[in-house]
């Protein structure tokens, strides 16, 4: 695949998030791996990023899991290459570095209520059941999905969100229990209530092929991730930051979002 600037962003975005949780100095990591501050500072803007030797020290010291760590080891080892191949995983964990971090989230779901505004009744007696999966499975989706929750909604620098959702994944909750189909009308409105929030509800006809995919864009944000769109089919995912494809896809949802009506509206009706 070509070069991915996600993949050169996301290790120094991972070191300057968990530095700063447990309130370390760029200077006290740098020592730590006997590199100055300025080095950590550029890993951290995403203009270098460690090596091999580095990476395995970073990942022990700032508390990496081992899958975390293995995708890291990764990207140090083919930094010069050029070549390192993303999956659903990886592409996984740029979103959710990504919506810790930039300033603007658009997302366009056909089928689901967007995973960082599901509740756990929602995923577990909809999604699960949908997808056939394990309860491990489930357990585990569910967990990331909270942590993606949570870490969006304490941001104190207020980045953009803005849910499209299909008319048809709002009516499927029909086949959810009354009650946990209210629990998640209420969450939806709770959040559309935020004031950098802002969901809509497209209840008209789209043009064929625009399956669901977020747009992730810096949008001023320090240290947000180079602009790119998410999505994916059954068996795999991508993360696409190709200039000329980004712009479809933003001229896409500018066509689907003018078709729209926000939430309030829609559930009024």
């Amino acid at each position: 695949m070509p070069s991915s600037k996600l993949a050169k962003w996301l290790p120094g975005r991972e070191v300057r998030v968990r530095r700063l949780e447990r309130k370390l100095s760029q200077a006290a990591v740098g020592r730590f791996v006997k590199r100055t501050d300025q080095t950590v500072a550029k890993w951290e803007r995403g203009e270098k990023c460690p090596d091999v030797g580095q990476m395995w020290a970073l990942a022990a010291h700032l508390g990496m899991d081992e899958e975390l760590k293995s995708y890291m080891i990764q990207i140090a080892e083919n930094e010069h290459e050029e070549n390192f191949q993303a999956d659903r995983r990886f592409n996984a964990m740029c979103l959710r570095m990504a919506e810790r971090s930039n300033g603007l989230i658009l997302k366009w779901e056909t089928y689901f209520i967007p995973g960082i505004a599901q509740t756990r009744a929602y995923h577990f007696d909809f999604v699960k059941v949908g997808s056939n999966g394990t309860d491990e499975q489930a357990n585990r989706g569910w967990a990331f999905k909270k942590e993606r929750q949570e870490a969006l909604l304490r941001r104190t620098d207020s980045p953009q969100v803005k849910l499209l959702i299909a008319a048809t994944a709002i009516e499927s909750l029909r086949h959810i229990g009354e009650d946990a189909r209210e629990e998640q009308i209420d969450r939806l409105a709770e959040l559309d209530a935020l004031p950098n929030w802002d969901i809509h509800v497209l209840d008209a006809i789209y043009p064929e092929g625009a399956h669901a995919f977020d747009i992730y864009l810096p949008d001023g944000a320090e240290f947000g991730s180079p602009p790119f769109v998410y999505a994916e089919v059954w068996d795999a995912s991508w993360c696409i930051e190709e200039r000329d494809r980004l712009a479809r896809y933003d001229e896409l949802w500018q066509l689907l979002w003018g078709k729209s009506i926000p939430l309030r509206e829609f559930l009024n009706e």
